[in-house]
C-alpha cells in the first residue's frame, strides 16, 4: 500500500534513530541483486517508517528467511565465481551470516514495535479497515487499550462513530516504557468499571491482548454474559498462548472472524474471535 492508502492514527514518534531498522538496513547493500531478500528487509523498512510516522503500516507476511530465497542467495553467488570457487566460498560464507541475523531481526520485529512504539499487537490498515466496516457506524467499547492503536485507526476510519477507548494504564509502571502517551484519546479505567459506564450504550465491545498475568478478562468474560448477553464481544489474542489467562481460554467459546487481514506474522499467532 502506498502511504497515502494508510490510515493516519496521528503524528506518530517520528523518531530520528531507531537502532533495530538501522541494523537492518545495513545488510540492503549486501543483498541488493537478491529480490526476495532485499524485499523482506523492504516490507519491515516500511512498517517501522510508517508507524513512526503516524500511519498503520499494510499486513504482513511471516517473517524469515526461506529456502527460496536461501536458494536464490546460492545462484547468486555461483553466478559471480562460476569458476573461482574459493571466491564463491568466502562469499557464501558472508552472506550466510548475514541471512542469520536477517533472520533473527525480523523474527523479532514485535519486540522492536514494543520497544519503540509501544504497540504489542499488531495493529494494520488493512485488519482496522475491516474491522470498522464489521462495526458499521456502531458505537464500540475498548477494554484494555493500552496506547489506542485500534481506536484510533476506528476514530480516523469514522470520525463520526462513537468509539470509547479505556485503560487501567498499569503498563505506566512497566521498566523501560518508551512511548509514555497514547496516540488517542484513552480514557482511565478498569475494565470492569468501563463495562459499568459504557456497556449499557455501545453493540461492540473489544479487547486486545489482554494480560496472561491477571484474570481481569475471566471477570470481563462473566460480566458480558450476564449483563450484556446482547453486545458484540470481539477479542483479539493468541488462545493458550501470550495473552490472556488460563481462565479466559478454558471458559470462552471462540468464532475466528475477520482473519482475512489479520494474520500472524510470527511466532505468536494472534487472531480475532468472536466470544460468546
Amino acid at each position: 500500500m502506498n502511504q497515502e492508502e494508510l490510515i493516519r492514527f496521528g503524528t506518530g514518534r517520528q523518531l530520528a534513530e531507531i537502532d533495530y531498522l538501522s541494523e537492518l538496513l545495513s545488510y540492503q547493500a549486501l543483498f541488493k541483486e537478491i529480490h526476495s531478500v532485499s524485499a523482506l528487509i523492504h516490507q519491515v523498512q516500511q512498517v517501522i517508517q510508517a508507524i513512526n510516522s503516524g500511519y498503520l503500516p499494510d499486513q504482513l507476511p511471516q517473517l524469515a528467511i526461506t529456502d527460496v530465497m536461501i536458494a536464490d542467495v546460492q545462484q547468486n553467488v555461483l553466478n559471480k565465481f562460476p569458476n573461482q570457487p574459493n571466491k564463491g566460498n568466502v562469499l557464501w560464507g558472508q552472506m550466510v551470516e548475514s541471512l542469520e541475523n536477517i533472520d533473527f531481526l525480523v523474527r523479532h520485529l514485535r519486540d522492536a514495535l514494543i520497544e519503540y512504539f509501544s504497540m504489542y499487537g499488531f495493529v494494520s490498515t488493512p485488519f482496522v479497515q475491516d474491522l470498522s466496516y464489521y462495526t458499521a457506524g456502531y458505537p464500540v467499547l475498548e477494554l484494555m487499550a493500552g496506547h489506542g492503536y485500534l481506536s484510533a485507526g476506528l476514530r480516523a476510519c469514522q470520525p463520526k462513530q462513537t468509539i470509547i477507548a479505556t485503560d487501567n494504564k498499569s503498563w505506566r509502571h512497566q521498566p523501560k516504557v518508551t512511548l509514555r502517551q497514547p496516540v488517542t484519546k484513552v480514557k482511565k479505567m478498569s475494565a470492569l468499571s468501563a463495562l459499568a459506564n459504557y456497556g449499557d450504550s455501545v453493540a461492540v465491545i473489544l479487547m486486545s491482548w489482554a494480560p496472561d498475568t491477571s484474570e481481569d478478562d475471566w471477570e470481563v468474560l462473566q460480566a458480558i454474559r450476564t449483563q450484556y448477553r446482547n453486545k458484540k464481544f470481539l477479542v483479539i489474542g493468541e488462545e493458550n498462548g501470550a495473552t490472556n489467562s488460563k481462565a479466559f481460554w478454558s471458559e470462552a467459546k471462540l468464532k475466528p472472524l475477520l482473519n482475512t487481514h489479520h494474520q500472524s506474522f510470527d511466532l505468536i499467532n494472534e487472531q480475532v474471535f468472536e466470544v460468546e
